[in-house]
């Protein structure tokens, strides 16, 4: 993105920033979850799409916004009510989400907004500064100024390593470990 858009979206974020409810909530009792991620491969669908299955087990309501930094949606990446996927023909020429799904999904409270990407990422950047999330976490050095509980790690956590440090801390955080 060149100097000029990113300047753009600079100034985008920073006059439509939301003010948040912040509460922290353990992974464990959050009702309504968002998760963001970054999918680069099949592989990193499937990793991602396992974890959603699995915590939609435990009576939630999960909302899975997946970025792809190319010009299609892959077909591995399938859509559903609570699944969706952007890609950069999803945004405007400064790098402003225009789908409707991200503008529905920013402005949704959820409980818990888990941010699962690993580099630098405008878009999902521009995802956390507007959100109505009443609580951000991640291990995004780059989102780190962001978030509500930031998990530091020396080493990129895979998927699920981060699920396991989010429901660790936030049930220590909450008082909801059972000590």
């Amino acid at each position: 993105m060149n100097f000029i858009a990113k300047l753009f979206l600079k100034k985008y974020r920073s006059d439509n920033q939301v003010d948040r409810d912040k509460q922290i909530t353990s992974l464990s009792k959050a009702k309504d979850i968002g998760l963001v991620c970054k999918i680069t491969n099949e592989d990193s669908y499937k990793e991602i799409n396992a974890i959603f299955v699995g915590l939609q087990k435990f009576n939630r309501t999960l909302w899975l916004m997946g970025y792809i930094d190319g010009k299609n949606i892959p077909f591995y990446c399938l859509q559903q009510l609570t699944a969706d996927f952007f890609c950069n023909k999803d945004l405007n020429w400064y790098g402003r989400p225009e789908k409707v799904q991200i503008k529905d999904y920013m402005k949704r409270e959820f409980d818990l907004l888990i941010d699962f990407t690993h580099d630098e990422n405008d878009p999902v950047r521009t995802i956390f500064t507007l959100s109505s999330a009443k609580c951000l976490v991640g291990a995004n050095r780059n989102n780190e100024d962001l978030y509500d509980i930031f998990i530091d790690s020396q080493a990129d956590l895979s998927h699920k390593e981060l699920l396991d440090q989010i429901q660790l801390y936030t049930e220590q955080l909450t008082g909801s470990n059972g000590q």
